[in-house]
This record gives C-alpha cells, structure tokens and sequence, in this order.
C-alpha cells in the first residue's frame, strides 16, 4: 500500500496549514500522485493558498473509517501550473470536474507536495509508506 493508495481508500482527508501563529485544517477528497509527489487541487482566491504562499510546510491527516488505521504526511506544498498535470488531476479525480470544466480554467490551482515523511499507524504498529 502506498500513501496515496491509503488517502484515496479514506475518501477524506485533512490538510493543516499555518496562519500567522494559528494552527488551520480543512478537508479534501481529491488526490494524485505524479513522479513521486502528491497533487492536490484548490483556487488561488481561497485563504489556504494565502496560507501555503507564507509557509509552505504542511501535513496531511487521514483516519480510515471503522477502523484504528491513520497516516500522517509531512511535506512542503508548491504551486504548479502545468497543464498536462492539470489534465491528469482532472482524469484521476473526475469529481473535479463539477468545479473545473476544464484543466486552464484559472481558478484551477495545483498544490504539488512534496513528501518528506509518510507514516501509517495502526494500533501499535508505525510504518513508513511510500508516496
């Protein structure tokens, strides 16, 4: 099992950034991994990319339902504006598509994450996962 394997089996999972000195979560649904990074999609206009603009350091969250299965995944998150992965986002998470028509719509904004740290718990057990 791969970390992007595991985000996608939970459905939902959480980004937490930082602003200013406060601690911020919200939760996505939309994953995919290119050439060993995560990509995750949100709108320039929204105070999460504000938030990753300031400090890019972040961590994703994931608990699988009815279960004592979680990961934790530690990265720096950096804007692409590729097309060709936007067009790949848009393939892999189709549900994409009820907020962007099409990959060069501009208020379509991939976050490409760099993984430093993948950990998957399940009870006692803690295991590094590949992206």
């Amino acid at each position: 099992m791969t970390a992007t394997e595991f985000l996608k089996d939970c459905g939902t999972f959480y980004l937490l950034t930082v602003d200013g000195d406060a601690p911020k979560g919200r939760p996505f649904g939309a994953v995919t991994e290119m050439g060993g990074k995560l990509y995750l999609c949100t709108g320039e206009h929204k105070a999460l990319f504000s938030q990753l603009m300031a400090s890019p350091k972040a961590e994703l969250l994931a608990l699988k339902a009815g279960t004592r299965e979680w990961i934790r995944i530690d990265g720096e998150i950096a804007v692409s504006h590729d097309l060709a992965k936007k067009e790949r986002m848009l393939a892999d998470c189709p549900n994409l598509l009820k907020h962007h028509k099409t990959a060069d719509d501009p208020a379509f904004c991939l976050l490409e994450m760099t993984v430093a740290r993948a950990e998957y718990h399940a009870g006692k057990e803690v295991a590094l996962l590949e992206v």
